[in-house]
């Protein structure tokens, strides 16, 4: 798997939160995360991340918090996550939010 570095920017369109193990995707192109967001700039892409209890947790903690900010003003965020386009996938992992003016 070539995952690479991307990023991406705009307005969430969408932005779930669900209990541990509940994945997100079809088959071939699943995540496994607990936090799900969309943004209106890649609107094929679900991008995600685990909330779990271990050491990302605050870290982790933060980025929901930012999104759930986001969505609720409708703010510009960037999202910065790791994805295999390589292999036609859609979905990514998510490891920064940042919030822009």
């Amino acid at each position: 798997m070539a995952t690479k570095l991307l990023a991406s920017q705009g307005k969430l369109t969408f932005l779930r939160v669900h209990e541990v193990g509940g994945a997100f995707g079809p088959p071939s192109d699943r995540i496994d995360a607990e936090v799900i967001t969309r943004l209106d700039s890649v609107p094929d892409r679900g991008l995600g991340f685990q909330l779990r209890e271990d050491t990302n947790r605050p870290v982790r903690q933060g980025m929901l918090d930012l999104l759930r900010d986001a969505f609720a003003n409708e703010l510009t965020t960037r999202i910065e996550y790791e994805l295999d386009e390589d292999a036609g996938k859609k979905n990514g992992i998510i490891i920064r939010v940042i919030l822009l003016r």
